[in-house]
């Protein structure tokens, strides 16, 4: 019997050492993997062309090389919106959180929807669309432009995804208009001034990432660009080269024209990630962006049941002195609170909040709503909470809705 329950316990031995070694192979290989389709900085292979150069022969000519003496980027926002339905033109809440923002931090002479909404659809939406529709609507600057909605390339390839026409869309904007292009999910925390007024003719910023194969790209959801820079002209002619269908294409064309060009004096200014997207678009960054902690109570109701927090005053904006850059340590420490969850946005212009996976965080029900924000629970509430405190005292938000 002993000899037979040692052999047991040798055999199960070698199988636990053999699930150890198969475990730690597979991790080794998943790592080598992910390595080895890293862009653009594997150090093992010399770092391809996105694409040839070939057929943008000539793309630089008549393009004006910049020495940091540009004219300020011009304080126009723009936002891309194209229907599914063309009879339906529906904006929600957290279209209203970007816009408001927008409106409130960049003081923009005016905010643009480059839309193929019919401009009665517009005009009807403004009196009879629903409640936040209407106050995005009626925020002071938004105007619409319309568009004809892009279907084809100049080499015959189909644009057939929303996300692949904004691509076009975008850069078209920016090489005509100059301004400030916007995702719908990028939610600006502070005024860009400072940025557009740097001298450069294109302001981009990195992109976080938490797998080593999405790192070192550009993020394409924030882009400052003067009227026919040299980066939206490169960008629009490249695209249309070079669409082929494939997914996020856009990206690596950005990513790589930014770089190149970055050399050139005055043309790119290519900020930290922690400027525009201090978070990934992956699902752990998602979860630690939008999960509500409950175990933090939220604030208590004034006696008229509001949760809007008027004993503390307006709450801080984020501005651009060495003292704003201290004052979330300095208010830390003078409250002697810290949420262990809370994430700084001292270094954040502009926050692109990716929420495609809201959906899928567990003990939350995926939705951004002003009760939601209210309650300050998340770091993306507490991020654009201020906005929406102005929103409220402004009038633009109803003081019963925050009951």
């Amino acid at each position: 019997m002993r000899n037979c329950a040692a052999a047991l316990r040798g055999s199960s031995w070698r199988r636990y050492a053999t699930i150890v070694l198969a475990a730690t192979l597979a991790v080794i290989f998943y790592a080598w993997v992910d390595q080895a389709y890293s862009l653009p900085w594997n150090p093992d292979r010399p770092s391809p062309p996105t694409f040839p150069a070939a057929p943008l022969v000539g793309a630089c000519d008549g393009v004006k090389s910049h020495t940091g003496g540009n004219k300020p980027i011009p304080n126009l926002v723009h936002y891309i919106w194209l229907l599914a339905d063309p009879t339906v033109l529906r904006l929600d809440f957290k279209v209203f959180v970007s816009v408001y923002s927008a409106h409130l931090f960049f003081k923009p002479d005016r905010i643009y929807f480059h839309t193929d909404v019919a401009p009665d659809v517009w005009d009807r939406a403004k009196v009879s669309g629903d409640a936040w529709t209407k106050r995005v609507l009626a925020i002071p600057g938004v105007t619409p432009n319309y568009i004809e909605n892009p279907t084809l390339t100049t080499t015959g390839n189909d644009i057939d995804t929303f996300g692949a026409k904004s691509d076009f869309i975008r850069a078209d904007v920016l090489r005509k208009f100059g301004g400030i292009y916007l995702d719908v999910d990028a939610v600006p925390l502070r005024d860009v001034a400072p940025l557009r007024h740097s001298g450069f003719a294109s302001v981009v910023g990195g992109a976080v990432a938490l797998a080593p194969k999405h790192t070192g790209y550009v993020n394409t959801g924030v882009w400052l660009s003067q009227p026919h820079s040299t980066l939206s002209e490169i960008f629009y002619t490249a695209m249309d080269r070079f669409y082929n269908g494939m997914w996020a294409i856009s990206v690596s064309i950005l990513t790589d024209l930014a770089y190149r060009l970055h050399a050139v004096p005055g043309e790119v200014l290519i900020m930290n990630p922690r400027a525009f997207a201090p978070a990934s678009w992956e699902l752990d960054d998602q979860i630690r962006m939008f999960k509500p902690h409950r175990e933090t109570p939220p604030p208590r109701a004034s006696a008229s049941g509001s949760v809007l927090d008027d004993a503390a005053g307006q709450p801080p904006e984020l501005k651009n002195t060495c003292e704003d850059a201290l004052a979330w340590l300095v208010r830390r420490e003078e409250s002697g609170r810290y949420e262990s969850w809370e994430m700084d946005f001292s270094a954040t212009y502009v926050l692109h909040a990716f929420d495609d996976y809201a959906d899928k965080i567990w003990g939350w029900d995926g939705k951004i709503t002003l009760k939601y924000i209210l309650a300050r629970q998340s770091n993306y509430a507490r991020a654009v909470y201020p906005a929406m405190w102005h929103a409220i005292k402004a009038g633009m938000i109803p003081m019963d809705e925050t009951v």
